[in-house]
């Protein structure tokens, strides 16, 4: 059995579409665990309406990680379908993906996937993403390989030993596939598309969620910086990873958020007390001069006079 974990939150305007995708699969048998996460709009009445076909789950809006730990509690399945309630799976999508678990004696299966917007209820695919995982499956999963969940699919077996964590609303999906690395589990690779992911209107970032997004982002390196600090001297590409996403976000936070920024900074002396930036230019020279945390001072400075 599969399970399908959906978190809804004010999701009147796409449930249905995201629901039909699922009823659209020819695998079985499937469960459909819909956790309506503190709707304030017809998500709940809409949902309502499928009855038996559908288990839904209703909590206090408590966000989207708690919505599925809740969601996971109560899934019978071997396999786990994590799908947020704006995206699509496609046709075929969870038959090919437990056929791999089960072949490769695999835990999680991805493949390819869609960008989509929609205009007077027409799909137009704005990205197709095909993109396997290479390297060190925990440093690329923690720096630059992204999909949506809709594109996995989870053995049960791993989702046990994982918790979606509740301190990182931003970047939780993120997180969970790499912690789905972290416990050693395999991953399996099917280039086909599995999925569609729903793209928000352009320009809908604040700064304000821009900030959230970066924080998370540092959070992480300082929780993933401890879990790895053993292997540094092993693998000092992993010491190399942490200290890079540390850079990225000190150089969008120190005018975002400042006091988070010298967090960062600290903690990142603390990994590599003597630290020098890589990269040749004016930080680098005057880190040498007068140290890496005071150069961050006068680029601070240089970066509010450009803003």
């Amino acid at each position: 059995m599969v399970s399908v974990i959906i978190p809804a939150y004010n999701a009147s305007k796409t449930i249905t579409q995201t629901l039909e995708s699922v009823f659209a699969q020819d695998y079985s048998p499937i469960e459909i665990i819909i956790v309506n996460d503190g709707s304030t709009d017809a998500t709940e009445s809409i949902l309502a309406n499928y009855g038996t076909k559908i288990k839904l789950i209703s909590t206090p809006n408590k966000g989207v990680s708690h919505a599925r730990n809740l969601g996971l509690s109560h899934a019978r399945g071997e396999y786990i379908q994590f799908l947020d309630s704006d995206d699509l799976i496609l046709p075929g999508k969870l038959t090919l993906q437990v056929k791999a678990l089960q072949e490769n004696d695999a835990d999680v299966a991805y493949g390819n996937w869609q960008r989509f917007i929609q205009e007077n209820k027409k799909i137009l695919v704005t990205e197709t993403v095909n993109q396997q995982i290479t390297g060190d499956v925990e440093i690329a999963l923690f720096t630059n390989f992204w999909c949506p969940p809709a594109v996995l699919l989870y053995s049960k077996r791993i989702t046990n030993r994982l918790s979606w964590n509740e301190n990182l609303p931003v970047i939780q999906d993120a997180r969970y596939l790499l912690d789905a690395a972290l416990a050693k589990g395999k991953f399996v690779y099917l280039p086909a598309l599995m999925a569609q992911y729903r793209d928000g209107q352009q320009n809908s970032l604040s700064k304000r969620n821009d900030t959230a997004f970066v924080k998370d982002c540092v959070m992480n390196a300082r929780d993933i910086s401890q879990i790895w600090e053993a292997d540094f001297g092993n693998n000092p590409l992993k010491k190399k990873a942490v200290i890079d996403v540390l850079r990225h976000g000190i150089n969008r936070l120190t005018l975002l958020d400042n006091h988070t920024a010298q967090q960062a900074i600290d903690f990142l002396l603390q990994i590599e007390p003597n630290y020098i930036p890589e990269e040749k230019g004016l930080l680098r020279y005057i880190s040498k001069l007068i140290g890496y945390k005071n150069a961050e001072g006068i680029a601070r400075i240089k970066r509010k006079l450009l803003e």
